[in-house]
């Protein structure tokens, strides 16, 4: 038995699918001037990186029960190695725009990019 599609089924498909849309355009935002890289293990700060400003490659190793290296350059910071079983933190790949997470569940850690827009408003997001 095959069920035909009706005029309804559009309507919820199109109803989510604009949904989607205006959910995604919602968490964009726009590129800064200044960009801070800020990096917590477990609630606590282990180092702020101003990514606009930096020269070379910055590397951090974070210790704990899945030890790893976090990586910068100008702009963009990633997760380049980590001891986890899922790797989903490394395979995040580089993040380079305020509003950006990228995270180790495993090893409680997390780089979160603040930035401030040109005019000198803050765009950052608050994590709670």
């Amino acid at each position: 038995m095959r069920i035909k599609p009706r005029a309804g089924d559009f309507v919820v498909i199109a109803v989510i699918v604009i949904s989607a849309v205006l959910l995604a355009v919602s968490f964009y935002q726009k590129n800064s001037i200044e960009k801070t890289a800020i990096i917590l293990q477990n609630g606590t700060v282990l180092d702020t990186v101003r990514l606009d400003r930096l020269e070379g490659l910055y590397t951090l190793d974070y210790e704990g029960e899945y030890p790893g290296t976090i990586e910068a350059e100008n702009g963009k910071i990633r997760f380049a190695h980590a001891e986890c079983p899922d790797q989903v933190c490394v395979n995040t790949g580089w993040i380079s725009r305020p509003g950006q997470i990228a995270v180790c569940l495993p090893a409680g850690v997390m780089i979160r990019i603040e930035g401030i827009d040109a005019d000198g408003s803050d765009v950052d997001i608050i994590i709670k």
